[in-house]
Protein backbone atom coordinates (compact mmCIF):
# COMPACT_ATOMS: atom_id res chain seq x y z
CA UNK A 1 0.00 0.00 0.00
CA UNK A 2 2.78 2.33 0.89
CA UNK A 3 4.76 1.50 -2.59
CA UNK A 4 1.67 2.53 -4.50
CA UNK A 5 0.57 6.15 -2.15
CA UNK A 6 3.83 6.84 -2.60
CA UNK A 7 3.70 6.24 -7.09
CA UNK A 8 0.81 8.21 -6.66
CA UNK A 9 2.23 10.70 -4.93
CA UNK A 10 4.88 10.91 -7.47
CA UNK A 11 3.17 10.88 -10.68
CA UNK A 12 0.99 13.63 -9.82
CA UNK A 13 3.81 15.60 -8.19
CA UNK A 14 3.52 15.61 -4.65
CA UNK A 15 4.70 14.55 -0.88
CA UNK A 16 3.45 15.05 2.03
CA UNK A 17 4.23 15.26 5.77
CA UNK A 18 1.24 13.32 7.73
CA UNK A 19 0.94 9.21 7.70
CA UNK A 20 -2.63 7.91 8.37
CA UNK A 21 -3.04 4.49 9.45
CA UNK A 22 -6.06 2.19 10.59
CA UNK A 23 -7.30 -0.64 10.92
CA UNK A 24 -10.67 -2.54 11.10
CA UNK A 25 -11.28 -5.38 13.40
CA UNK A 26 -12.66 -8.76 12.14
CA UNK A 27 -15.72 -9.37 14.49
CA UNK A 28 -18.76 -7.69 13.57
CA UNK A 29 -20.31 -8.01 16.84
CA UNK A 30 -17.31 -6.35 19.28
CA UNK A 31 -15.90 -3.71 17.00
CA UNK A 32 -12.12 -2.81 17.30
CA UNK A 33 -9.59 -1.06 15.40
CA UNK A 34 -7.82 2.22 15.19
CA UNK A 35 -7.21 5.23 13.01
CA UNK A 36 -3.93 7.35 14.06
CA UNK A 37 -2.20 9.84 12.53
CA UNK A 38 1.59 10.91 12.80
CA UNK A 39 3.88 13.72 11.26
CA UNK A 40 7.00 13.03 10.27
CA UNK A 41 9.91 15.26 10.05
CA UNK A 42 10.19 15.88 6.37
CA UNK A 43 7.28 15.77 3.48
CA UNK A 44 8.08 12.81 0.97
CA UNK A 45 7.22 10.38 -1.27
CA UNK A 46 9.95 7.96 -0.40
CA UNK A 47 8.25 4.54 0.08
CA UNK A 48 10.46 3.28 2.88
CA UNK A 49 9.64 6.76 4.97
CA UNK A 50 6.42 6.27 4.79
CA UNK A 51 5.77 2.33 5.56
CA UNK A 52 8.22 3.07 8.55
CA UNK A 53 5.48 5.65 9.85
CA UNK A 54 2.75 3.48 9.31
CA UNK A 55 4.25 0.47 10.60
CA UNK A 56 5.15 2.49 13.73
CA UNK A 57 1.44 2.97 14.18
CA UNK A 58 0.49 -0.15 13.86
CA UNK A 59 2.90 -1.89 16.31
CA UNK A 60 1.86 0.81 18.77
CA UNK A 61 -2.19 0.99 17.85
CA UNK A 62 -2.93 -2.28 17.02
CA UNK A 63 -4.45 -4.77 19.80
CA UNK A 64 -3.59 -7.72 18.11
CA UNK A 65 -6.98 -9.63 16.95
CA UNK A 66 -7.51 -10.44 13.53
CA UNK A 67 -8.10 -7.72 11.00
CA UNK A 68 -10.24 -7.73 7.71
CA UNK A 69 -9.42 -3.94 6.21
CA UNK A 70 -6.20 -2.16 6.89
CA UNK A 71 -5.49 1.39 5.48
CA UNK A 72 -2.51 4.20 4.76
CA UNK A 73 -2.92 7.14 3.38
CA UNK A 74 -0.46 10.27 3.13
CA UNK A 75 -1.63 13.66 3.73
CA UNK A 76 -0.41 17.31 4.05
CA UNK A 77 0.24 17.27 0.51
CA UNK A 78 2.22 19.82 -0.97
CA UNK A 79 3.98 20.48 -4.48
CA UNK A 80 7.46 18.37 -5.12
CA UNK A 81 8.75 20.73 -6.51
CA UNK A 82 10.36 22.64 -3.50
CA UNK A 83 12.40 20.31 -0.78
CA UNK A 84 14.67 20.30 1.36
CA UNK A 85 17.82 18.81 0.68
CA UNK A 86 20.47 17.31 3.05
CA UNK A 87 23.57 16.04 2.64
CA UNK A 88 24.48 13.09 4.52
CA UNK A 89 20.73 10.71 4.35
CA UNK A 90 20.54 9.59 1.05
CA UNK A 91 16.96 10.78 -0.01
CA UNK A 92 17.77 11.94 -3.20
CA UNK A 93 19.25 8.56 -4.20
CA UNK A 94 16.09 7.19 -2.50
CA UNK A 95 14.06 8.89 -5.02
CA UNK A 96 15.22 8.88 -8.04
CA UNK A 97 15.66 5.29 -7.52
CA UNK A 98 11.88 4.97 -6.85
CA UNK A 99 11.36 7.09 -10.05
CA UNK A 100 13.37 5.03 -11.75
CA UNK A 101 11.16 1.66 -10.34
CA UNK A 102 7.83 3.86 -11.47
CA UNK A 103 9.26 4.10 -15.01
CA UNK A 104 9.92 0.48 -15.47
CA UNK A 105 6.30 -0.52 -13.84
CA UNK A 106 4.59 2.06 -16.18
CA UNK A 107 6.36 -0.01 -18.92
CA UNK A 108 6.41 -3.51 -17.86
CA UNK A 109 3.87 -3.82 -15.53
CA UNK A 110 3.05 -3.47 -11.75
CA UNK A 111 4.72 -6.43 -10.92
CA UNK A 112 7.88 -5.99 -13.11
CA UNK A 113 9.97 -4.90 -10.37
CA UNK A 114 9.32 -4.37 -6.52
CA UNK A 115 11.20 -4.45 -2.59
CA UNK A 116 11.86 -7.89 -1.92
CA UNK A 117 10.44 -8.06 1.28
CA UNK A 118 7.68 -8.46 -1.33
CA UNK A 119 8.72 -12.05 -1.57
CA UNK A 120 7.68 -13.09 1.72
CA UNK A 121 4.91 -15.49 2.14
CA UNK A 122 2.84 -12.67 3.54
CA UNK A 123 2.88 -10.06 0.91
CA UNK A 124 0.08 -9.01 -0.88
CA UNK A 125 1.59 -7.80 -4.20
CA UNK A 126 1.36 -10.35 -6.49
CA UNK A 127 -2.76 -10.15 -5.71
CA UNK A 128 -3.00 -6.38 -6.12
CA UNK A 129 -0.96 -6.05 -9.35
CA UNK A 130 -3.81 -7.71 -10.62
CA UNK A 131 -6.29 -5.22 -9.25
CA UNK A 132 -6.56 -1.75 -10.15
CA UNK A 133 -7.16 0.39 -7.09
CA UNK A 134 -7.75 -2.84 -4.98
CA UNK A 135 -10.59 -3.72 -7.42
CA UNK A 136 -10.02 -6.39 -9.89
CA UNK A 137 -9.86 -5.71 -13.79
Amino acid sequence: MSSLICQRARSKGYMGDIVHAGAQGADFERPSGFARQMKIGDPTQITREVFAAAKQLFQKHWDRQPVRKIWVSLGGLRSDDVRQLTLFDGRERRLRLERTMDEIREQFGPAAIFFGSSLKRTSQMKVLATKIGGHYK
